[in-house]
Formats: C-alpha cells, structure tokens, sequence
C-alpha cells in the first residue's frame, strides 16, 4: 500500500507543479492588463478635468451641472490612487467660481 501511495504521489507531483506554473502565469497577465486599463482610464479621467476645469476657469463661471461633473472625475480620480497636484489645484479653482445657471 505504502508504494501505491509513493507512485500516485509520483505522478501526480509534476502535473500539480504544471498546473500551478500556467495558473500563476495566468494571473501575472490578467494582473499586467489591468494595470494597464487602470492607468488609461486614469489619465483619460486627468486628461478630462483639466480640459473641463480650465474651460470653466477661463470664463471665470461655471454651471452646477459641470462642477458636479468636475468633482465626480477627480474623486473617481483619487481613488485609482496617487492624484496629480496640479490636478487638484484645477479642481478647487472650480470649486471657488461662481456658479451660473445653464451651461
């Protein structure tokens, strides 16, 4: 009996070492195209803020509608992590205009 046990254990030793190298190759490139949706989503969030928030700042107004839109992207923003400076310096010019109606 011991020597079915040794020889399953054989066996099997080498397809489970297998199978651990391709589901941690696996998880390495799920992980890598995350990491890179992330960052993109991030800089087309950055990219969008400044654009808005300089437009709103260059007319010294802005309207409700676009302050809330304005604050939304820079706290999805934060929350993919380390915000740029000058990103929220943008956004809390927003915050200081003077609120109009419309747009």
């Amino acid at each position: 009996m011991p020597d079915i046990i040794a020889d399953v254990i054989t066996v099997l030793l080498p397809v489970l070492a297998a199978f651990a190298g391709w589901a941690a190759a696996r998880l390495r490139a799920g992980g890598k195209k995350d990491k890179a949706l992330e960052a993109g989503v991030k800089m087309l969030l950055r990219e969008r803020i400044i654009d808005r928030g300089m437009h709103y700042i260059t007319r010294g107004e802005i309207p409700p509608f676009a302050l809330e839109n304005v604050k939304g992207m820079h706290a999805a923003y934060l929350d993919l992590g380390d915000g740029d400076k000058s990103v929220n310096v943008i956004v809390e010019r927003c915050k200081a205009l003077k609120i109009i109606n419309g747009g």
